[in-house]
C-alpha cells in the first residue's frame, strides 16, 4: 500500500503512473513559488483596494481640494463683479469727468501682467490655471483701483483750480428728474418719428406735459430767442463760455422768462416746455455742444443725479429708440 504523501507522475514508455519521491530542492522551489504567488496575488490585491477606496487621509486631502477649489472660483466670481463696478467707474471718469475737464484719459490701467513669471511659483498646483486667473485678477484690481484712487484726487484738483469753468460747465438736467414722464430718446443714430429714415439724434428728448420749467444748466449768456420753422420750433440758446453752448427746443411759444444777452445762473427758469416745430408730442429737446459739436448731454448731469438715477438713465435711454423731434 502506498504511503499517504506519495507522489506519483507519470511513465510514458510504460504509460502508467508511477510512485516518486522529490528531492529537497523540487520540494524548495515548490514551496518558494508557491509564496512568490501568494505574495504577488496580496500585492496586486492592495494596489486594487488602494486605488478603488482611498485611504482616510486621502480622502480628507480631496475634501480638502475640491473645498479650496469651489472658494477659488467663487472668489473668481466675486472679483469679476468687482471688475465689472470698476469698469463703470472707470468709463465714467475717462469719458465723463475727464471729458468735461477736456483731460486725457487715464492709460493702461490693467498693467501687464500676462507677460509676468510671478506665478510660475504656483505651476505645479492641480489648479494652477484657477490659481493663476485668481492671482493675475486681483493684481490688475489692486492697480486699477490705485490709479481710479489717483484719479479722482487729480479730478478733485483740477476742479478746485477751475471753479469759474465748472460753473459754466453744462452740470445738471433741464428739467426736474422728479416730474418726468421718461426719457424719450437718447443721443445717437435713430429713425426721424416724421420722415422715417435713419437721423443722428444730438440730443436727448424729455417727454412731459407743456408748461413745466426749463432750466439753465450752467452759468452763461442768453444767446438766442426765437421761432425756428420746421425744425427746433421756440428755441433758447445758452453761450456758456469755454467752448460750452445749450440748446432748448419745442418750448411753449413766447414763453421765454429771460432775454437776449442777459446772463443767468446755473437753475435759472428760462422757460416753459411746449409742442413747438417739428414735435410729436410735449416734450424738451436739449443739446450740449463744444466748440460748436454736439456732445452727449448724458455726461453732463452729475450734480443732480445720483449714481442709480444715472444708471437708470442710461439704461432707459439706451432702451428708446425713436425721438420725439
Amino acid at each position: 500500500m502506498a504511503r499517504k504523501n506519495t507522489k506519483y507522475r507519470f511513465n510514458e514508455e510504460t504509460l502508467n503512473f508511477e510512485p516518486y519521491q522529490p528531492s529537497a530542492l523540487n520540494r524548495f522551489w515548490s514551496v518558494f513559488s508557491n509564496c512568490v504567488l501568494a505574495a504577488l496575488l496580496g500585492l496586486a490585491a492592495f494596489l486594487i483596494y488602494n486605488h478603488l477606496f482611498d485611504s482616510p487621509e486621502t480622502k480628507q486631502l480631496r475634501e480638502e481640494n475640491s473645498r479650496l477649489a469651489m472658494q477659488y472660483e467663487l472668489l473668481s466670481r466675486q472679483l469679476d463683479e468687482i471688475d465689472e463696478v470698476l469698469a463703470e467707474l472707470e468709463q465714467r471718469d475717462d469719458n465723463m469727468y475727464r471729458a468735461i475737464l477736456q483731460s486725457e484719459p487715464v492709460e493702461n490701467r490693467k498693467g501687464n501682467f500676462d507677460k509676468s513669471n510671478r506665478y510660475e511659483q504656483w505651476s505645479d498646483l492641480n489648479h494652477y490655471a484657477l490659481v493663476r486667473k485668481t492671482s493675475k485678477n486681483i493684481d490688475e484690481l489692486s492697480r486699477r483701483i490705485y490709479l481710479q484712487s489717483k484719479s479722482y484726487d487729480e479730478l478733485v484738483a483740477m476742479m478746485k483750480n477751475n471753479e469759474d469753468r465748472m460753473r459754466h460747465t453744462p452740470a445738471i438736467q433741464p428739467v426736474k428728474h422728479a416730474g418726468l414722464k421718461r426719457e424719450a430718446s437718447g443721443y445717437g443714430w435713430r429713425i426721424d418719428p416724421i420722415y422715417n429714415y435713419r437721423k443722428f439724434h444730438e440730443g436727448i428728448d424729455f417727454s412731459l406735459p407743456v408748461g413745466n420749467d426749463v432750466y439753465a444748466t450752467a452759468d452763461g449768456v442768453i444767446s438766442h430767442i426765437g421761432y425756428q420753422r420746421g425744425g427746433y420750433g421756440y428755441l433758447i440758446k445758452i453761450d456758456h463760455g469755454y467752448g460750452y453752448e445749450t440748446r432748448y427746443a419745442h418750448l411753449k411759444l413766447n414763453s421765454a422768462k429771460v432775454k437776449k444777452g442777459q446772463k443767468v445762473k446755473r437753475g435759472d427758469v428760462i422757460a416753459l416746455s411746449g409742442h413747438t416745430g417739428k414735435s410729436t408730442a410735449p416734450h424738451l429737446h436739449y443739446e450740449v455742444r463744444i466748440n460748436g459739436k454736439p456732445d452727449n448731454p448724458i455726461h453732463y448731469f452729475f450734480k443732480d443725479l445720483t449714481a442709480e438715477e444715472y444708471d437708470d438713465m442710461l439704461m432707459e435711454l439706451s432702451n428708446s429708440g425713436v425721438p420725439m423731434d
